[in-house]
């Protein structure tokens, strides 16, 4: 029997890594409307040296991501950070941030009070977490089955207060998924954190043992990233798919996508031709997915629609080290060494400034900079928050720039920069999501061999979204087997 024809629509991490998958069963195209592949991982030469400008780095709790780029030869290309502590701006200035943190959450109050990150009434207020009587939340499932959903503003604010929440909740839980906690479903975004919480009566009591266990010395590093960069990953994808012969059209819009009559499979018109196909993978934003299904399923295509994006970009600056005012290194001190300590710095909403985070590549990847200078990454844009969006690249640069003086102090003009946007990149898991993604799983059987991958569903960071592909490609290869 012929091999089953299946076309892969998008050419980021997910699309890819499906392609893969499914070559070793299946005849499978892969459509991209770009002239690259490799979506968000992208890495760029900057000043002669290796430097991502979209992710740099994966979780290591979640195998996925060092299981594919061992299967791909390049166990011997893993990195780890070479810091791991970060400081956090509040108050007016720079702080290392909290001991004792869960993801952004305080444990340990004495350590909280102690870091200066927010004042004494702030504190107390936190503490009062210790003295519930109340269990913090209900039964794990009842998002996913279309129960209650608490944001994680509504879990943690009325737990914390206020000042935790936007000063250390919004920046690290709300700045991973470039989100706003008043609307991110705690549920979809720290699934790992509900069975601590169920039936507990304090959040910090709770989660204590987490921030022990990260804390412990050596602990394992929670990161990683690839010597050459995290597009040598998209790299070693598109050489393996092409080796196990999967055909890679780039330039290749899909704009039509409509059910065969008569059988199951699918046509499809793009902008380097048209052709049949016995099943697909929609590894696109779930608003392109729901443009191509609007014809199709209606509903389907709502269901898509609903899910909104974040816009962010990063803005990379070379200073000369001797850029960064010495009292700055000073105050950063406690975190590491060298003119900037530490992996970086966050920067909370509160604050009104438009970046969200700076990341000291020079400190956390020494071989994206040269010996006697420092590199910045600058990173902007959220949800509810359009700045960077409607600022044009001249004034977005002015903006971070003069947000690094007033952060970090640095008011020299950079060796050289790069800007990087990635328009509606950031899928938003706001409540409701883990039901409307169990609905469009349910709409999406009832198509045509049909399955819909990437980070808009069962998870943003790389390690999610590879096993998302795996689990997807494997759901559709089962459904064309006779």
């Amino acid at each position: 029997m012929p091999a089953r024809r299946v076309a892969v629509v998008g050419g980021g991490l997910a699309g890819l890594v499906a392609a893969r998958e499914l070559a070793a069963s299946c005849e499978v195209e892969l459509f991209e409307a770009d002239a690259r592949l490799g979506g968000k991982l992208q890495t760029v030469t900057f000043r002669g040296r290796p430097l991502d400008v979209g992710p740099d780095a994966f979780i290591t709790r979640n195998p996925a991501a060092i299981g594919l780029a061992t299967d791909l030869g390049l166990a011997g290309e893993l990195i780890e950070p070479a810091s791991r502590s970060a400081g956090i701006f509040a108050r007016g200035t720079l702080h290392p941030l909290p001991a004792g943190l869960a993801i952004g959450i305080p444990t340990d109050i004495a350590a909280l009070y102690r870091s200066g990150v927010l004042s004494t009434r702030e504190v107390l207020r936190c503490a009062t977490d210790l003295l519930r009587r109340a269990a913090v939340t209900r039964a794990p499932g009842a998002a996913r089955g279309g129960g209650a959903d608490l944001s994680v503003a509504e879990l943690l604010g009325p737990r914390l207060g206020r000042g935790v929440l936007e000063t250390l909740v919004d920046p690290l839980i709300g700045g991973i998924n470039a989100s706003d906690v008043g609307s991110l479903s705690f549920a979809a975004a720290l699934p790992q954190l509900l069975p601590r919480l169920e039936g507990a009566r304090s959040v910090m009591r709770a989660l204590r043992p987490m921030a022990a266990q990260a804390g412990t010395s050596p602990s394992p590093a929670v990161f990683a990233g690839l010597e050459r960069g995290l597009g040598e990953l998209s790299e070693a994808l598109v050489a393996d798919g092409a080796a196990r012969g999967v055909r890679f059209r780039t330039d290749a819009a899909v704009h039509g996508l409509s059910p065969l009559g008569g059988r199951d499979g699918w046509h499809l018109e793009s902008s380097a031709g048209e052709g049949e196909f016995e099943g697909v993978v929609l590894a696109l934003p779930a608003p392109r997915a729901a443009t191509l299904l609007a014809g199709y399923s209606p509903e389907l295509a709502a269901g898509l629609s609903d899910i909104p994006y974040a816009s962010v970009l990063t803005a990379t600056f070379a200073f000369a080290a001797g850029a960064v005012p010495e009292a700055v290194s000073a105050r950063l001190g406690a975190i590491g060494g060298g003119p900037l300590p530490g992996s970086g710095v966050l920067v909370p909403r509160r604050t009104g400034h438009l970046i969200t985070a700076a990341s000291f590549t020079s400190t956390k990847w020494p071989r994206s900079a040269a010996t006697g200078e420092v590199v910045i990454r600058a990173s902007a844009g959220r949800h509810h928050d359009r700045r960077a969006v409607e600022l044009d690249d001249a004034g977005v640069l002015a903006t971070l720039r003069s947000d690094l003086a007033a952060v970090l102090g640095i008011t020299e003009f950079p060796l050289e920069h790069v800007l990087c946007r990635f328009p509606d990149s950031f899928p938003q898991y706001v409540q409701g999501h883990l039901a409307r993604v169990a609905e469009l799983r349910r709409l999406s059987k009832m198509a045509a061999p049909l399955v819909l991958t990437g980070a808009a569903y069962d998870g943003i960071g790389i390690p999610a979204c590879i096993e998302g592909a795996i689990a997807q490609a494997g759901l559709l290869r089962d459904a064309l087997t006779p």
